[in-house]
């Protein structure tokens, strides 16, 4: 409010919130500046949110009555919400501490403050600050931010520099807020920004993207609606996105007002004389960062201010040369002047602060630093890390000449147990120190780095887990250049970020990462390990397929996979039998379980799992795993008796061990499905009600493995005979899965069809036909276009689109696809596979309603004695009891011996497996009234998830 104590300047600030405002501001004039504030404050009461950093203002300098009267009427301007939260409910993330040195800005504040205010919450443009290196847009959000703690009930601040920070940023707000983690981070970002743009459960809401970069890839990860939203960035392209706020270099008044406030406090120093910041100020052409820098300097070293200026003066013209018309000549003559009175004071403290030069410009962990004390570094900063002493010496020689600030601790860091402060150098300074070094210190200092971080990393993200601290690798990894560190274990760290990316589901830049390394990694064929075929370059590759499958696209995963997988065999040195290709394996089984190759899946996996218990041992992560592979084969190709076996198997080691996590759950989530195929109901379902909810705690509702898992619980219900409930189970299921799973160019994603294929089998034993028709064609038409005509997921949704004809009187219809079906599945599954028995009860229920009495005897025949057959060892886990399909197609056997003369032999099947049915399933339940009534009963399917 400075220079507002003239009346022709408060005519000039009415005019300009006029232009802010939707109406115009018609206030009372007078001669008294606080009056005359006063009124337009009380003329913008009615606005939304009012005029309140405005209003902060004015008390501050113009206190007395008429001030406090406006600075009331703006903070009662805040509109009624159904919900006010108290203080200690609000939610804030990672906001920078509050810089106490922060010096002017006021129009920039009123204007941030004044766009916010103006925005509807039907939709949101952020306001963006843009502008040059240095200028301070970082600072002046954060000083916005502290100055509205209270005027929001939800602050989030996002490191915006790379997506991937964004969308681990925002996993973080949903955890914060109880939202479901899906196991793609893009879904869960959708997740939040959805809840933000709902209103947030009432929340006012900010959030801050700091130092966004393009925005092509950003873009979809703001929320359209429903708050508040900032963006700082340096990307012009930002201005046609949101509102911009050009940040410029301070006015001269702030320049001065900054340089004599931070020098006053010295006990032992005089404070820097208008005079003396005037002429530093134009020195330094009034950049709030050189000018932060000088007052730390001359705090730290008492040099005079004209020897200052002359000696910045002497080292810009040594840097000028090459140089473009914009770079920031100033920092750069601070930075190496700095650097120098570093090494010359201590070459540890010099290198320690090079190592910034390569890293990310988020905040560094002090304690990811020492971690890396023990590689091959230099010399003096590898003894000086070791030493806790030496490094606190080191951080505090850095904050002493304002070259780095010491920062809060971040979420993740809480989260993990981390309380070591973190550590951060402006990016502007950053990128002069990678100019100022010369081309031998450069090189030394990214050697370090990159030797630093590969002795840093957590590790195997799938064994040692550490996953917060593989997030907080991940900025660093690109400035350190660790794609061409040129050593094995820079290549590791390279790898297990993929990873870890891969695992926490973003999926997206796992492959991006990945893909840069085995394109860069390939084409040096100097290294063994490189090369087309060299190790590294094929674990990079096997993690692209990885990612890719993930991203719905498994047949262009299986080719990748498959040409990786058969270069590992090929390479000398590799082979079969190396770790490697054996965990690439792992893939391999599974690319041929989504093909329909279920036969040679389970010879695969049969196979890998030998080697795998010879390599690695019966108890290691990675032989549990192919056995649980091996578990998917055999409830594939039908055995769920034995799949049930390697399951309990799994479930009891884990149990000895002590061990509930995610993959554990999935395993007694697995045995549920064991249980079902068995036809063992009841077992299935207290196993669902017993893990399901802990599936869904630990992972969120949306998560694909929870998805999977209602589904199961869903088709249980209705094998139960609970009709209404699996009716509404499923409904949401569908719904969810496909909104989790369904893209605009791919709708064919495994979860979205078979949880649609489960719709159209509830509806069907609904007595919902039109419903149950269309979705069960639709699946159809899906399968067929993804896995083409003769997949056995095509093959089974026909024989289940062929129930739901005959059951609306298209007998005709139904036996066409029956017809096609049922020799198909013989052949691609053999005719004792319980797929392939469903067809042929199908087929045979065909031909007997259209009178074919004799094909239909001989067909249902045939089906119960391979039924019988395949189910033999699943009696004794149903304590000896008939599995109700053997019983169902023994009751169609009776109708069929019937119509065919055998009254006496039919009647006794009849009589004995309907009291056989009865007692299992109970004598309501809808397949047992339908028998009783001398109906037919269907043998739908079911997939299970491969």
């Amino acid at each position: 409010m400075q220079g507002l104590s003239d009346r022709s300047a408060r005519d000039a600030r009415v005019e300009e919130l006029n232009g802010m405002l939707a109406a115009p501001l018609r206030i009372r004039r007078s001669d008294d500046a606080a009056e005359d504030l006063a009124a337009i404050l009380e003329a913008a009461s009615t606005a939304p949110n009012g005029l309140r950093l405005f209003a902060e203002t004015v008390i501050r300098w113009h206190p007395g009555d008429a001030s406090a009267r406006f600075g009331a009427l703006a903070a009662g301007s805040r509109p009624s919400r159904p919900r006010v939260y108290r203080p200690e409910e609000r939610i804030v993330g990672d906001i920078p501490i509050r810089n106490r040195n922060f010096t002017g800005r006021v129009e920039l504040l009123e204007r941030l403050g004044a766009t916010l205010s103006k925005e509807s919450t039907t939709s949101v443009l952020p306001p963006t600050l843009k502008g040059l290196g240095g200028v301070g847009k970082t600072q002046l959000v954060i000083e916005y931010v502290h100055r509205n703690l209270d005027r929001y009930d939800l602050i989030w601040w996002i490191p915006a520099e790379q997506s991937s920070t964004v969308l681990a940023s925002l996993t973080q707000l949903a955890q914060r807020i109880d939202l479901p983690i899906a196991d793609d981070q893009q879904e869960t970002a959708r997740t939040v920004l959805n809840w933000l743009a709902a209103g947030g459960d009432d929340r006012d809401w900010l959030l801050v993207y700091d130092n966004a970069d393009e925005p092509s890839d950003l873009t979809p990860l703001l929320p359209s609606t429903g708050g508040h939203v900032i963006v700082t960035t340096r990307i012009e392209e930002w201005s046609h996105i949101g509102i911009p706020i050009e940040v410029d270099v301070f006015r001269r008044d702030e320049s001065v007002q900054m340089l004599t406030r931070r020098t006053q406090d010295s006990s032992s120093l005089a404070p820097i004389t208008d005079d003396e910041a005037d002429e530093l100020a134009e020195a330094l052409g009034d950049l709030p960062l050189a000018l932060e820098q000088a007052a730390a300097w001359y705090l730290a070293t008492g040099m005079p201010v004209p020897e200052y200026i002359e000696l910045l003066g002497e080292r810009s013209e040594l840097l000028n040369e090459g140089k473009p018309a914009d770079y920031p000549l100033t920092v750069a003559a601070f930075v190496s002047v700095a650097l120098e009175k570093l090494d010359n004071n201590d070459r540890a403290a010099a290198q320690f602060f090079a190592l910034f030069a390569f890293l990310g410009g988020e905040p560094v962990r002090q304690s990811l630093l020492v971690r890396g004390a023990n590689a091959a570094l230099t010399a003096e900063l590898r003894a000086a890390l070791n030493d806790s002493i030496s490094t606190g010496r080191m951080v505090r020689e850095l904050r002493k000449y304002g070259l780095a600030k010491q920062v809060g601790r971040s979420t993740s860091a809480m989260a993990a147990g981390d309380r070591t402060p973190r550590l951060q150098v402006h990016r502007l300074v950053q990128r002069v120190l990678r100019d100022t070094l010369n081309p031998e210190l450069r090189q030394e200092t990214l050697r370090n780095v990159q030797r630093l971080l590969a002795v840093a990393k957590p590790g195997d993200p799938d064994e040692v887990g550490e996953l917060a601290l593989q997030s907080e690798m991940g900025p660093h990894l690109t400035p350190a250049d660790m794609v061409h560190s040129g050593t094995p274990e820079g290549r590791q760290t390279v790898l297990d970020h993929a990873r870890y990316l891969y695992i926490v589901g973003d999926y997206e830049n796992s492959r991006a990462l990945a893909s840069r390394a085995s394109e860069e990694w390939s084409k040096d064929e100097t290294d063994p390990l490189l090369g087309p075929d060299g190790q590294s370059t094929l674990l990079a590759r096997a993690q692209i397929a990885n990612a890719i499958r993930a991203l719905g696209d498994s047949s262009t995963a299986s080719e990748l996979l498959l040409d990786t997988y058969n270069r590992f065999l090929g390479s000398p040195l590799l082979g079969p039998e190396h770790p490697y290709t054996l965990i690439t394996g792992n893939q391999r089984g599974h690319d041929m379980r989504i093909a329909g190759q279920y036969r040679e899946a389970m010879a695969f996996d049969e196979e890998s799992y030998r080697l795998h218990r010879e390599v690695f041992g019966d108890e290691e992560t990675y032989t549990l795993r192919v056995k649980g592979n091996l578990a998917v084969d055999y409830r594939l190709f039908g055995d769920f008796a034995q799949a049930l076996k390697l399951d309990e198997e799994i479930v009891s080691h884990w149990a000895d061990q002590g061990i509930v996590d995610a993959n554990v759950i999935r395993t007694h989530i697995n045995v549920a499905r064991d249980f079902y195929g068995l036809g063992h109901y009841n077992a299935a379902l207290e196993r669902l009600r017993e893990w399901l909810p802990e599936q869904e705690r630990l992972l969120g509702a949306r998560h694909g493995f929870v998805l999977m898992s209602e589904r199961t619980h869903a088709i249980t219900l209705r094998k139960l005979g609970r009709l209404a409930e699996a009716l509404e189970v499923m409904r949401t299921n569908h719904e969810r899965t496909a909104n989790r799973f369904n893209l605009p160019f791919n709708r064919s994603h495994e979860f979205s069809v078979a949880a649609t294929v489960s719709l159209a089998n509830v509806l069907r034993q609904a007595g919902e036909l039109p419903e149950a028709a269309e979705l069960a064609d639709d699946a159809l038409t899906r399968y067929r276009d993804d896995f083409g005509d003769d997949h056995p997921l095509t093959l089974a949704a026909e024989v289940n689109r062929a129930i739901i004809m005959r059951a609306a009187g298209l007998f005709e219809e139904a036996f066409a696809l029956d017809q096609h079906a049922y020799p198909r599945l013989q052949v691609k599954l053999g005719p004792d596979h319980p797929y392939t028995i469903c067809a042929g009860t199908s087929l045979a229920n065909d031909h007997a309603l259209a009178g074919r009495h004799g094909a239909a005897l001989e067909l249902s025949e045939e089906m119960l004695r391979l039924s019988r057959g395949a189910d033999a060892k699943g009696t004794k886990a149903r304590g000896g009891q008939d599995h109700p399909y053997v019983l169902m197609r023994a009751i169609n056997l009776s109708l069929d011996l019937r119509a065919t003369g055998a009254e006496e032999r039919g009647a006794t099947l009849f009589r004995d497996s309907l009291d056989q049915l009865s007692g299992l399933l109970g004598a309501n339940h809808p397949e047992v009234a339908a028998a009783a009534a001398g109906q037919r009963l269907e043998g739908d399917i079911e997939a299970p998830p491969t």
